[in-house]
């Protein structure tokens, strides 16, 4: 058994396996060792999952346990078909079924074999990875990753919404009540047509058990452990995936005000179980803790917590998945950490939109993507406290825009009040200043229409508060003018095309000639703000 990963020397007893994608293996008789069991176990079927899809395998063991979330575990190794090696885990589904899933990230022939803690095999077999209409793993882009990417694909600009504590609750959409049974994907169609394609969800994971927050809404209770609540959870992520919408849960693992466990080996357990169920979600981001779990004068974690707990999820995260926290107004407490590979912002809240980039640039880290996550919250009672009256549509466009040229990616919220309220509250379609949502959204399809990928913020190319800017130096620089006003450009080399759009109406380019370095530029006398592109000339 030299070439058995889980060799331990012992005998195997006797165990059927079952697949639930047609890979069926024989009962082993008593006295069978693992690799003959196995071998004869295969059956000749070639089963496919798709590239940053899922494969699923569920595997049927008949040994009573006393508590099967404990007492076992299911380990297993695939070999991906260029012949390295990923240790994995399955988990425990009810009854007598425990099931593998498993995102493979390159087209080919993988193979797998696992087998419980206590002795028995499990399984033996392969799949075909063949490619898909994905567009894989959300991550840090891999060719610039001061922004969200795909892995294996492309940048992507996130366009967030945040949402209330009742989106996963089943007493506010249950399909098997005719009344309610649609709200959930009526919000959701409404969601796609106007463009979004993250959702930031409160009281996921874990329920934030406070009044007027998550209390009374039966969410999915995943602690203490229950297959049957994550199955119920499962059911909605499966839903965003299909819908190639993206989840931030905005409370991660261990929410405020909620039953997680906190006591070490429980907070182990925990995390397993659910990086098993949740890891091959490729439209998945993770969150150690939120809202605010170091709010000063309110805090539920402490720093050297918050570090045990994110090196611990990032210890089991095999698929490389982004990990961040929710921190309170402020800078980024975490940002260095190497456990971290993305940051959360709350704030600023202002229509000072130099002072909204300062904060931002502080902020920005050349290797790890940004999320604007409560920092542009139309009709949130703290940032009209924050600004002294609510944003107009201008600003939410104006500072839609600066966010993106600050590198960060927005998260935005329809309020009436606290975060649990207005149409990201409720998602009733009543509830809706749709206006609000334009105005960010006509901000947002600008930007995908720039060239953003492959650029850096580069403040320091342009003159006065009024002047933003994105760049590969030497190459291209792309400048927003939230007013009409003149700018100085300081530029590597050159000359350099210019071309002006109006950004307040995108319907057209405006050639603007050649620039070089030190020239101030006026933008065209009418319109309001503009963004300027500059592209290297050839000599």
């Amino acid at each position: 058994m030299a070439n058995d990963p889980f060799s331990n020397g012992t005998t195997m007893k006797p165990l059927l396996v079952l697949t639930a994608i047609a890979l069926l293996a024989a009962p082993a008789s008593r006295g069978d060792t693992l690799p003959r069991v196995l071998e004869r176990a295969i059956l000749p079927i070639r089963v496919q999952a798709p590239l940053w899809g899922r494969f699923e395998t569920a595997i049927v063991n008949p040994r009573p346990y006393a508590n099967p979330y404990r007492d076992v575990s299911l380990d297993a190794v695939f070999t991906r078909p260029d012949g390295g090696t990923v240790r994995f885990w399955g988990f425990y589904d009810g009854g007598q079924t425990w099931r593998m899933r498993f995102m493979p990230d390159q087209p080919g022939e993988w193979r797998y074999e696992a087998r419980f803690s206590d002795g028995p095999p499990a399984a033996q077999g392969a799949f075909l990875c063949v490619p898909s209409d994905l567009p894989g793993m959300i991550a840090p882009d891999e060719s610039n990753p001061a922004w969200f990417g795909y892995r294996g694909g492309d940048a992507v600009l996130v366009r967030g919404l945040h949402v209330g504590d009742r989106f996963f609750a089943r007493n506010w959409d249950d399909p098997a009540n005719p009344a309610d049974g649609e709200r959930r994907s009526a919000f959701l169609d409404w969601a796609q047509r106007q463009g979004y394609n993250l959702l930031s969800v409160a009281s996921h994971y874990l329920n934030r058990n406070s009044a007027g927050r998550g209390r009374g809404w039966n969410t999915p209770k995943l602690w203490p452990l229950s297959a049957a609540e994550y199955q119920s959870m499962e059911a909605v992520l499966d839903d965003l995936a299909s819908r190639r919408i993206l989840a931030y849960p905005f409370a991660g693992f261990f929410g405020r005000s909620s039953s997680y466990p906190d006591n070490p080996a429980d907070q182990a357990l925990y995390l397993r179980y659910t990086y098993a169920r949740l890891g091959a979600y490729w439209n998945l981001l993770l969150n150690v803790a939120g809202p605010e779990p170091l709010l000063p004068n309110n805090a539920y974690l402490t720093r050297d917590q918050v570090n045990r707990l994110g090196s611990d999820i990032q210890r089991l995260n095999v698929f490389a998945k982004p990990i961040s926290i929710h921190n309170p107004t402020g800078n980024d407490l975490f940002l260095d950490e190497p456990w971290l590979t993305y940051g959360t912002l709350q704030g600023p809240k202002t229509v000072d939109r130099a002072a909204l980039a300062a904060i931002l640039l502080r902020n920005h880290h050349p290797r790890k993507p940004l999320l604007a996550q409560e920092t542009l919250w139309s009709g949130n009672i703290n940032h009209i406290r924050s600004i002294r009256r609510d944003y107009t549509d201008d600003d939410l466009r104006k500072n839609a825009i600066v966010i993106h040229f600050s590198a960060a990616s927005l998260v935005f919220a329809d309020n009436d009040g606290d975060s649990s309220s207005g149409y990201s509250g409720t998602m009733d379609p009543k509830d809706c200043r749709q206006n609000r949502h334009d105005a960010v959204r006509l901000a947002w399809d600008l930007c995908a229409a720039l060239p953003f990928a492959h650029l850096q913020p580069c403040p320091g190319a342009v003159s006065g508060r009024h002047a933003f800017c994105l760049a590969d130096p030497g190459r291209e620089y792309l400048i927003y003018l939230e007013r009409t006003a003149p700018v100085i450009v300081t530029l590597e080399g050159g000359p350099y095309e210019a071309t002006w759009t109006n950004a307040r109406q995108p319907s057209g380019l405006e050639a603007g000639g050649a620039v070089r370095t030190g020239q101030v530029l006026e933008p065209p006398s009418h319109g309001d703000d503009w963004i300027l592109r500059l592209r290297r000339s050839a000599e």
